[in-house]
């Protein structure tokens, strides 16, 4: 519960955001009943869509977090519950319900007797997020043995285990306080490839100021398991890029 609260407490501190294009669910019957082209619509969408891009890197340091708790517990069984519960929430869109995340911390006596407990529906949809600590290799090699929170790459490579057939949307948290030209950045996984260009309008403040890039997306025609994926910006030496994680998670669909 501890770390529940320290993650909404940083959810609930979120202002503003970049915008992500990725299609997302309505959350209120009034935009719902209203016409796909409509202004309430579109509001709507945007406002998802910020929460989202600032949601999911922190949600997915905690999974990070919780992995870790879960090796070195003797138990991991709770730990490995959450990480399940989180994976579910990114995969609904990482739109946290805060009013319902934060009445679900409170103890019997202060929640009121007609306000149930929230439910949740469990969801297999694939969600992986992956951070230079968990990675193969890093080029350049990095300074430091520990595991930094982010870490200066030309490229980087990390096993997959095992991800199912789909398409999937590929999303990086990285900071990059300057450029001297645009940079490539490509994701490759089972002859499958990603590709978007970080120019001057999305460098960050400075390399503690993370951003988030929608990079595309894959579409694996089978499992990929044992596979390389490998995130590459420029050459092998470059250091322009940090990158601190990058999140694979299944698309949703789109209703026609």
């Amino acid at each position: 519960m501890r770390y529940l609260s320290i993650i909404l407490t940083c959810l609930c501190a979120l202002t503003g955001s970049g915008v992500a294009q990725i299609s997302l669910p309505v959350n209120s019957a009034p935009v719902a009943a209203s016409s796909d082209a409509s202004r309430l619509r579109q509001m709507e969408t945007i406002y998802q869509l910020q929460l989202r891009a600032k949601h999911i890197p922190i949600l997915s340091k905690y999974i990070t977090d919780l992995q870790k708790l879960a090796a070195q517990a003797s138990d991991p069984k709770p730990y490995q519950n959450e990480i399940q519960r989180i994976q579910g929430i990114i995969s609904n869109g990482a739109v946290v319900d805060l009013a319902a995340a934060v009445q679900s911390l409170k103890t019997p006596s202060e929640m009121p007797v007609t306000q149930p407990m929230p439910t949740l529906v469990k969801n297999s949809r694939a969600f992986i997020a992956l951070t230079p600590a968990l990675a193969r290799s890093i080029s350049p090699t990095p300074s430091s043995s520990a595991s930094p929170e982010a870490a200066a790459v030309g490229e980087i490579e990390w096993r997959i285990e095992s991800l199912p057939a789909g398409t999937y949307d590929i999303v990086l948290n990285y900071a990059c306080p300057s450029l001297t030209q645009p940079l490539a950045v490509q994701v490759s996984l089972a002859g499958e490839k990603a590709e978007a260009s970080l120019d001057s309008s999305k460098t960050t403040a400075n390399a503690t100021t993370y951003g988030v890039m929608r990079l595309g997306q894959i579409t694996l025609s089978a499992e990929a398991k044992g596979e390389t994926l490998r995130l590459s910006a420029g050459d092998r030496v470059s250091s322009e890029l940090l990158v601190k994680q990058l999140v694979i998670i299944r698309a949703r669909a789109v209703a026609n």
